[in-house]
């Protein structure tokens, strides 16, 4: 089965828009990707719907209940120091290698550009559209 680590933006996405995001978390739901999560990421999402979009704290208390029930969560061993600029990045690195992911869905300038980690490519979320086509 396809591991796949989001970055906070993709996990935003989801809670945001329909469309595509939504789609790839139904597979996981479906238990047809698995999705890889760390506790470094799901803080990073929740600070943002609290500053950005001022989500209530009930929603986000809500959101990270199910993403942790959902996701296989570890606990990476590992501090990288890979992209410069930008400390967060470095966590979904992080959490790709401990979980030992096939992909990384990103839309982050600093992680697209980077490309690939440690044979772990890094796409953007309209890569997985296969998956889509797969499913239905």
């Amino acid at each position: 089965m396809l591991r796949v680590v989001f970055d906070s933006n993709v996990y935003i996405s989801v809670l945001l828009f329909d469309g595509l995001p939504r789609v790839i978390l139904e597979l996981a739901r479906k238990r047809k990707v698995t999705l890889v999560a760390s506790q470094a990421i799901l803080s990073e999402t929740a600070r943002k719907l609290r500053e950005k979009f001022r989500w209530p704290e009930h929603n986000i208390q809500k959101f990270l209940r199910q993403t942790s029930h959902l996701a296989e969560l570890v606990n990476p061993e590992e501090t990288l120091n890979v992209i410069v600029g930008d400390e967060s990045d470095n966590r979904i690195l992080e959490c790709a290698v401990a979980g030992q992911a096939h992909l990384i869905i990103s839309g982050d300038k600093h992680l697209l550009k980077l490309g690939r980690f440690q044979n772990i490519p890094i796409k953007k979320l309209k890569y997985l559209t296969y998956l889509v086509k797969e499913e239905k």
